[in-house]
């Protein structure tokens, strides 16, 4: 039992063990820990990708607002395409590409 504890009395290991132990109690046990800042930069990597594609969403709309503005053939040819909206009498085949 004596030598299981002989290393407490070197001043360097005792130096790396409390080391030690501070990186386990700061970067793993704490709530604030290396995983939650790994599961951090996920979360941060996934919300920048949405920002990026509702900011292409958005410069869509904008277009086509600014499409739809330029005039009543503009909106009315607006309908057609993308809202298939059809005259009075009128037949509308969809072709899918």
């Amino acid at each position: 039992m004596k030598n299981l504890f002989s290393w407490w009395h070197d001043g360097h290991k005792r130096f790396w063990f409390f080391l030690l132990l501070a990186f386990v109690v700061f970067l793993l046990i704490r709530k604030n820990n290396l995983f939650t800042w790994i599961a951090g930069a996920f979360e941060e990597s996934a919300q920048k990708r949405e920002i990026q594609s509702l900011e292409e969403q958005i410069a869509d709309l904008d277009e086509g607002i600014s499409r739809m503005q330029s005039g009543p053939d503009a909106a009315e040819q607006y309908a057609r395409e993308k809202l298939r909206f059809q005259a009075d009498g009128e037949d509308v085949y969809i072709v899918n590409e």
